[in-house]
């Protein structure tokens, strides 16, 4: 019989990180988990929560029922040596799989096989590896060691549940077994016993556990409109601290708080912060656009403790927001000029010198892209001028405080100095974007700042050795690199990626930088690095793989034209154009292989009309097709060679006897595929 599958870690509380991790990745264990073991089930739902990670599995059966399969192996030639006997290779086959080489078959193709019958397996034998799976499969951020046993996992696991519809199924995890038994609200009602798997949700509900991240979120959401009419206001969340909420509660409910009126002078920005990236508090503003003196917060206490907590929540946010007012105005009778005359103090990285030498790089680099940008002569002198004072801010005592205001509070102190508006915004926009899909600059010297502070940060940390592994990036060489992608793509302006990074390590050897890489080596990381993100943010476009690295190969290494390119050839993938081109190019990429061509084409040297029509083409199309600023117009232009290659080769011989021809013929052949490399290398894509 088939019933529901339930499996409960109930655990101390869980970071948010390590929610999002089970939400992501426990169904799809348990769903392979079972399948492998012939107990596919209809669905499986992750259900999350600080105090549990559970999944409930639709219609697991209680058997895996038997079978007969049939598993091919290798090919028959080479199950006897030359004396007939049994070869190490059917040997192994065969025990893998409980055999004698004697029983082995030989399928059609020629393949060895063996006929293994696979008993019925009930579920309960079956239980312990979906657990301890289920524990393996997920890749916590973080994990720790706890009591005596070899286990790592976020949190300690300190109850288990297994039923399979009614029945309890027995398990362990170090020492703490099955039962029945899980927790409820750790205040409102500490236990549950369930009777069946399929009351798990509403038993739950009961006691007070929205067991659904996405029933938590709507309810949270409703809490806080209503809460935010009352005081004619809405709530709103910059820093996206909901996301971190939502795996913070189990019975959400909303509060308020007030703000002290004197605290409403402070900048928005300062306000906000404190509010949500110390608290997780969330802001109110009025119709006006003004912050109200009122705050909400989500919690997860008993409604009896609201004026405590309350009153808690207040005094904490005051006490912050005392902290900010001080450092404020001590950094406001200092200014930013003062700020930036001791940044030769202070340290960027022991390898990489002081932020003073930074600075000098960014003034640099914002000026070179500016010159290739062709701004103008305003925009180069605000970049220029917000690249000289773009790190002053650290030495503030507010960013010693609140170092996420980094940039925003310089654009205030800028500000306070009377320096030009552009300048103040371009100061705040460098570190602009913060992540993925987030906003860009909205001012060009802001984006010439922005893409300088990413080079340089790109270029400098992989020329001491520190290119990201895996999933580690403690420098968020990522996110800098995918930043550079997004901030050209918005503004359009060209990228000579290879020039830039020369151009950013050659102020690093200058300032006599302990660097590990010399300038062709941080070249080499850099540039594909770089396109790398852009391809990645291709494929979720649904650019295929071979697409993406056929318009790589074009040459032209500015991330724009590369994403526009593979765009182009994505979007052309059934049309007659790219067929021909890609016959033409594959054509010419298997003839010469190793032959020298000529060192320039002799027009003496033709034979009949075909080489001389492809030349002519080839002078007509080639210097157009490098032109066009439109990959699609490129590939219409490529295609139109097709048929002059197509000519040449069934005309002559590409590979003939007469050395002096055949290098000929190899150099047209190669001017031919040089003609059609800048709409991309076609020999790439999978047709």
């Amino acid at each position: 019989m088939s019933a529901t599958l339930l499996i409960e870690l109930g655990c101390e509380e869980l970071p948010a990180g390590a929610c999002r991790v089970a939400e992501r990745e426990a169904a799809p264990a348990v769903e392979r988990l079972l399948a492998e073991r012939r107990l596919a089930p209809a669905s499986v739902e992750a259900l999350i929560t600080p105090r549990r990670i559970a999944v409930l599995a639709a219609s697991v059966p209680a058997e895996a029922p038997a079978e007969t399969v049939t598993v091919t192996g290798p090919p028959e030639r080479a199950a006897r040596d030359d004396q007939g006997a049994w070869t190490k290779a059917a040997e192994g086959f065969a025990r893998k799989h409980g055999l004698t080489p004697d029983q082995l078959g030989v399928a059609a193709d020629g393949l060895l096989t063996a006929t293994v019958e696979r008993p019925a397996v009930p579920l309960e034998a079956c239980v312990q590896e979906l657990v301890d799976g289920l524990i393996e499969g997920l890749q916590m951020p973080k994990n720790m060691r706890w009591g005596t046993g070899a286990l790592r996992f976020s949190r300690p696991i300190r109850t288990l549940c297994v039923l399979h519809g009614e029945r309890l199924l027995e398990a362990e995890v170090q020492g703490v077994a099955s039962t029945r038994t899980v927790r409820g609200h750790r205040v409102l009602r500490p236990e549950v016993e369930l009777a069946s798997a399929d009351d798990y949700v509403t038993e739950l509900g009961g006691a007070g556990v929205a067991v659904r991240t996405a029933d938590r979120r709507e309810v949270i959401e409703a809490l806080l409109a209503s809460s935010a009419k009352m005081h004619d206001a809405a709530w709103e969340d910059p820093g996206r601290v909901l996301d971190e909420v939502v795996y913070l509660v189990e019975w959400p409910r909303v509060l308020d708080g007030q703000i002290a009126e004197r605290f409403l002078e402070l900048p928005d920005r300062v306000l906000v912060s404190a509010m949500q990236s110390h608290q997780r508090y969330l802001p109110l503003r009025g119709q006006t656009g003004t912050l109200r003196p009122v705050f909400l917060t989500v919690v997860n206490s008993h409604p009896d403790a609201d004026p405590a907590v309350r009153a808690g929540n207040e005094r904490v946010l005051a006490g912050r927001l005392d902290d900010a007012a001080f450092s404020l105005a001590k950094d406001r009778q200092r200014g930013i000029e003062a700020m930036a005359a001791v940044l030769d103090r202070i340290t960027y990285h022991q390898r990489l010198g002081t932020l003073a030498d930074r600075t000098a790089r960014l003034v640099e680099l914002a000026g070179a892209l500016a010159d290739a940008a062709g701004a103008s002569a305003d925009d180069r002198g605000h970049a220029v001028a917000a690249a000289r004072l773009a790190k002053a801010d650290l030495a503030s005592t507010m960013v010693g405080e609140f170092a996420e205001l980094q940039g925003e509070t310089g654009m205030e102190y800028a500000r306070a100095a009377g320096l030009p508006e552009p300048v103040c915004v371009a100061i705040a926009e460098q570190y602009r974007p913060d992540g993925a899909g987030r906003p860009v600059p909205d001012t060009l010297p802001g984006a010439l700042l922005a893409l300088a502070e990413r080079l340089d940060q790109l270029v400098a940390v992989i020329a001491i050795g520190e290119r990201p592994t895996g999933s580690r990036d403690p420098y968020a060489l990522r996110r800098a690199a995918a930043g550079i992608a997004d901030i050209q793509a918005r503004w359009g302006m060209p990228l000579d990626l290879p020039a830039l990074v020369e151009r950013a390590h050659g102020l690093l050897v200058g300032q006599r930088a302990d660097l590990e890489l010399d300038a062709e080596a941080v070249r080499e990381a850099v540039v594909p690095f770089v396109l790398d993100r852009v391809d990645q943010a291709l494929g979720e476009e649904g650019v295929p793989v071979d697409v993406q690295r056929a318009a790589r190969g074009a040459g032209p290494v500015d991330p724009a034209r590369h994403a526009a390119r593979a765009r182009a050839l994505h979007a052309a993938r059934d049309s007659e154009e790219l067929a021909r081109a890609h016959a033409a190019a594959v054509r010419c990429s298997r003839i010469g292989g190793g032959e020298a061509p000529a060192d320039a084409l002799d027009p003496a040297l033709y034979e009949g009309d075909a080489e001389p029509a492809l030349a002519a083409a080839l002078a007509d199309a080639a210097p157009r097709i490098a032109a066009a600023d439109d990959p699609a117009e490129a590939l219409r232009l490529a295609a139109g060679l097709a048929d002059p290659v197509d000519a040449l080769f069934d005309a002559v011989m590409v590979l003939a006897d007469d050395p002096a021809v055949r290098a000929n013929r190899v150099r047209l052949v190669a001017e031919a595929a040089a003609a059609l490399r800048p709409v991309g290398d076609l020999t790439q894509l999978q047709r």
